[in-house]
């Protein structure tokens, strides 16, 4: 984060990659959701309008007011695009993501993988994982994008530094709250807020029940920690590494496995 003024073109790249994102998620969506798309008055260009509007002012305001809060509460922000955009050389910086980045991905893509078959064996076939197998592969993998750059952008970059600060406001009187427990504090809080943020995709595909509440809180409240910790540790850019490649073992790997047994 730059000492002499606000990180102007770290926040130009954020937003247009949150953006990608958005636009990247469309061809899923509109597969997902394609029976309530066709009931609605709005023609789909119109919609696809709208969305990448909407979704752009929201996405400007948040990336914006989060780059802000990061340097506040000095949290590690996006190092490697902070360096790429001052001409410095970046490439022992990426090998050090790299590696993390991959063993977190495929480890905690796995893990929720073998989650969603014990805890949510039953509901599978209705969830978006389960119908995800009936969608091109193209388009899954597009998906992905949404998760690895607008989430992180919308998580790490806004959320999370939002909730530090605020612990970190209320903290402040208390002189043995040390920084770690605000880290964890606020690490708790955005796990349970990004579960209950998944349940929003699941509610217009089948009824919300507590077996799927409990496994939108267990299954995202892992990735969550996971993403969050990799962040502190290396940076923006290793969490949206690790949450493309555990979407992809969700997204693109998952239905081909469920496709596979049902075949």
């Amino acid at each position: 984060m730059k000492a002499n003024g606000y990180p102007w073109r770290v926040f130009g790249v954020l937003l247009i990659c949150a953006v990608c994102g958005v636009a990247a998620s469309f061809p899923f969506v509109f597969s997902l959701y394609a029976d309530l798309l066709a009931k609605s008055p709005v023609p789909l260009p119109v919609l696809i309008l709208l969305g990448l509007l909407q979704n752009s002012v929201i996405l400007a305001l948040v990336t914006g007011f989060g780059l802000f809060l990061t340097a506040k509460v000095g949290l590690p922000g996006a190092p490697f695009i902070e360096g790429w955009l001052s001409g410095k050389s970046t490439e022992e910086r990426f090998r050090t993501i790299v590696q993390p980045a991959l063993i977190m991905g495929v480890g905690v893509g796995a893990t929720l993988l073998v989650l969603y078959f014990l805890v949510l064996k039953n509901e599978l076939p209705q969830l978006p994982l389960g119908k995800a197998a009936l969608i091109p592969l193209w388009k899954r993998l597009l998906v992905c994008l949404y998760g690895g750059l607008t989430e992180e952008v919308l998580m790490r970059v806004f959320l999370f530094s939002l909730l530090v600060w605020i612990l970190g406001k209320v903290w402040r009187s208390d002189p043995g709250a040390s920084g770690r427990h605000v880290f964890w504090a606020a690490n708790i809080i955005l796990a349970v807020l990004f579960g209950l943020g998944h349940l929003g995709s699941v509610i217009p595909l089948m009824p919300v029940t507590f077996r799927i509440v409990v496994g939108a809180l267990l299954l995202n409240g892992i990735a969550s920690f996971a993403f969050t910790h990799i962040y502190w540790r290396h940076g923006l850019e290793a969490s949206m590494l690790a949450h493309f490649i555990t979407d992809v073992m969700i997204y693109v790997i998952g239905p081909s496995f469920i496709l596979q047994r049902s075949g």
